[in-house]
């Protein structure tokens, strides 16, 4: 198992906690917390593997056309 597959069941987990504790009666602090670091650790270790866009040129050639 990948560590970007690990990543996707912390960041699912992490959804389905909040989701389960906001629902609930009397919700768990704690395990509400918990999602949402969990959440929060998988979202920030996903978004170090997304690549830079490369900027876009301008479409002017020169100076002179505008």
């Amino acid at each position: 198992m990948s560590k970007r597959t690990l990543y996707f069941i912390s960041l699912v987990l992490g959804v389905f906690l909040v989701i389960v504790t906001e629902f609930q009666d009397t919700p768990d602090l704690i395990l509400q917390i918990g999602g949402f670091c969990l959440l929060m650790l998988a979202l920030y270790q996903l978004s170090k593997g997304v690549k830079d866009m490369p900027t876009k040129d301008s479409y002017v050639e020169n100076e002179e056309e505008e």
